[in-house]
């Protein structure tokens, strides 16, 4: 059956790519919006490094059916393409990305067309035509995972649409299900029980980690208000001229029976999916392991406001999410965070079918050749760049971070306005608490809140026996010495110099808290 073409259709494309970025918050780059870039290593260089969370201008318009009808090297270029678009990785996308908005370097075109490509273009007696029927093959697969309307806008406009409530009952629901198989182990370590009996706990988080990217969390778990799972089996219906070309059979034999609605569905069930639900999953672990952890003091310094009321709290994380996750040292792309995450490796596990395929860990943060490491000019193993994903790679950490933060911001500030009021002065033995034991994610966050700030307590009766001696350090500077200096109070954090200084002004906070109203304005440590 024959589908309509969108060329007819581009003005009204391009005002819809337009509303998309716009309602994303993001501009158009002015560096990757250029058609011709000089053929250099610098070039090169910049655009294997470079992070993109959108596409850097409109798509181009394909040719229309009528127009691919008339063009037997155009049938020829797209049943190559569909041939070479069975296998796209997300690297790979990036490329495509770039030449379907109208960038035709030579860098950019070797990394997106397949193998295919080239070896039917030495052969074409209109290369031309060739070309153009291979990149309208391009365009579509591009506008239905990028486009207006297409698979990312819809995974992106799910996750950005949820109210705290749903953000709370998604994370807590997607961290249960991965602490389900990790149960406490460390992400940064990888599972290697090939050279011994692999233990039942091992055997779990490798069985859980492969599962996670063949059929994952979001592959099964509706968000929001969704009743359908966001990552379910998607089933593409638009553009595909697989079966439109009248070519003589002789010319089609060796490419053989191919589709892009297939390579489609193809890319979005398994390559997109695996890579969503693993580095989601995966990704969501260590932030909670890592950074919401009694092992990271600095947590107490990152709230951006000493409010209590909810909807303050709320509205000013969300504004500061990202300040928040730069001030956590959170992954900022997503070959960055799966470099960190070795669990991913599952190539000496125990279990490793084909352990060549099944280090995860390098396939989602190195391009492959090989499946080794591609190298380039330079000697530097190339990063992936996940190009528009690192949209979602964001929205997804501000979707968990988001109602964390908010959880400990409120339970921190409630214990300081207790502190301030002078109904907290002791230390209420707060015992250390444990995801393992807490009845929900956001119940183990206001019990991490809780023994952190009482880990603290001794300040402020330092700061009450001081004030008492009439030797309270009068400066931040003079407080920061005693810090260093003095057994009494060095002991509450040894590491004290190494803080940030956002946790040092809640230090000396604490400090001037039983005296801080004698105080002149000027001399009193202000939180936000």
């Amino acid at each position: 059956m024959n589908k309509a073409s969108s060329s007819v259709n581009d003005s009204d494309t391009r005002s819809k790519q337009q509303k998309i970025l716009s309602m994303l918050g993001l501009m158009t780059s002015k560096v990757l919006g250029e058609n011709t870039y000089a053929k250099s290593s610098i070039y090169s260089e910049r655009i294997t490094r470079g992070l993109r969370s959108f596409l850097p201008g409109p798509l181009q318009p394909s040719v229309s059916l009528a127009e691919f009808k008339m063009s037997k090297p155009m049938q020829m270029g797209y049943l190559a393409a569909a041939k070479d678009l069975k296998h796209v990785s997300i690297d790979q996308f990036n490329y495509m990305s770039l030449w379907a908005t109208g960038d035709d370097d030579s860098s950019v075109v070797n990394r997106a067309a397949g193998n295919q490509f080239s070896e039917y273009l030495s052969q074409s007696q209109a290369p031309e035509k060739y070309v153009v029927g291979y990149k309208t093959a391009v365009i579509q697969f591009v506008r239905a995972i990028a486009g207006a309307g297409g698979v990312v806008f819809r995974i992106n406009s799910a996750l950005q649409n949820l109210d705290l409530n749903q953000q709370r009952t998604l994370v807590n629901q997607w961290f249960d299900h991965v602490n389900g198989y990790m149960n406490g182990a460390s992400p940064f370590k990888a599972i290697n029980n090939q050279t011994t009996k692999p233990s039942a706990a091992d055997e779990t988080i490798a069985t859980g980690v492969a599962k996670e990217i063949s059929d994952g969390f979001l592959s099964n778990q509706p968000v929001g208000n969704d009743e359908q799972p966001l990552l379910g089996n998607y089933s593409y219906n638009e553009d595909d001229f697989s079966d439109e070309h009248d070519l003589p059979k002789m010319m089609t034999d060796a490419i053989g029976k191919v589709s892009l609605t297939e390579d489609i569905n193809l890319f979005v069930n398994n390559t997109l999916a695996g890579m969503v639900n693993s580095l989601g999953s995966i990704g969501l672990y260590p932030l909670v392991y890592a950074k919401f952890t009694q092992n990271n003091p600095d947590l107490v310094g990152a709230p951006v406001t000493s409010a209590t009321d909810q909807a303050t709290v709320l509205a000013k994380t969300k504004a500061a999410v990202e300040a928040i996750g730069k001030y956590l040292n959170l992954p900022q792309s997503g070959a960055d965070l799966a470099e960190k995450l070795a669990v991913l490796n599952l190539s000496n596990a125990g279990s490793a079918r084909n352990a060549k395929h099944q280090n995860y860990q390098l396939r989602y943060s190195r391009v492959l050749e090989n499946d080794r490491p591609q190298v380039n000019d330079r000697g530097e193993t190339v990063k992936v760049a996940y190009g528009i994903f690192e949209t979602t790679h964001q929205i997804l950490q501000n979707v968990f971070l988001t109602p964390l933060m908010v959880q400990y911001t409120m339970s921190r500030n409630q214990l300081l306005t207790q502190i301030a009021s002078g109904q907290y002065t002791t230390s209420r033995q707060v015992i250390e608490p444990s995801f393992q034991a807490a009845g929900t994610l956001f119940d183990y966050v206001d019990a991490l809140a809780r023994f952190q700030v009482d880990q603290l307590i001794g300040l402020v009766q330092r700061g009450k026996k001081d004030d008492d001696g009439m030797s309270a350090a009068g400066s931040f500077s003079a407080f920061s010495h005693l810090m260093r200096v003095y057994p009494e109070v060095k002991s509450i954090n040894p590491a004290y110099a190494e803080m940030s200084k956002a946790t040092k002004r809640v230090y000396y906070w604490l400090y001037q808290s039983s005296f801080k109203d004698h105080l002149p304005e000027d001399e009193q440590i202000k939180l936000n």
